[in-house]
């Protein structure tokens, strides 16, 4: 199986993973709500959570039961499995391949790795730094050989966007020294 597309389904799989490996439905959904710390980063409505919580269970990363509770309806018990426990580990330990993804899966990435290995978040941060400054570097010589060329239609765009992504880049590494240093 493929790795899901989107963080909230590794930000599931890591909330289990602190909750001795087992929650249901509403005890994860109060995670991504306002005022918590990954609702601050991703926004997940409760639909969109158990369509997450089902995909999860379809890959053999969860499992789900029914426990009953007495006069109240009985409520869905999703459990992290040890294929999903390596699929959080393998996902928690690579950087992201772009700096558009800063702001979401390495959020999600880092509030998890910080919570369960200090360690881990310090080389999560360090490996991202890298990714960046490898980014910066190529950006920086796609502009410089952008620049050497003679003028096409277009090229002053493509100028703007390249800007863009290397100034983004360098931020996010400034902001990546800092997260080193907290």
């Amino acid at each position: 199986m493929t790795p899901p597309e989107m963080p909230a389904e590794h930000a599931i799989l890591g909330l289990l993973s602190l909750d001795d490996g087992a929650g249901h439905g509403y005890d994860l959904a109060r995670h991504f709500g306002e005022g918590q710390p990954l609702g601050g980063v991703l926004r997940l409505e409760p639909g969109m959570l158990y369509h997450h919580l089902k995909k999860l269970e379809r890959a053999g990363w969860l499992t789900s039961t029914v426990e009953p509770q007495g006069s109240r309806p009985p409520r869905q018990v999703y459990r992290i499995t040890d294929a999903g426990r390596g699929e959080l580990s393998r996902w928690l330990r690579e950087p992201v391949a772009h700096t558009r993804e800063i702001r979401l899966e390495f959020l999600v990435k880092l509030y998890f790795a910080r919570r369960f290995d200090p360690a881990l978040a310090a080389r999560l941060i360090a490996e991202q730094r890298e990714t960046c400054e490898r980014l910066k570097q190529s950006l920086a010589s796609q502009l410089a050989s952008l620049d050497a060329a003679e003028p096409e239609d277009g090229q002053t765009f493509s100028r703007l966007v390249l800007e863009l992504r290397l100034a983004q880049t360098r931020a996010a590494i400034e902001w990546l020294d800092r997260a080193a240093s907290s």
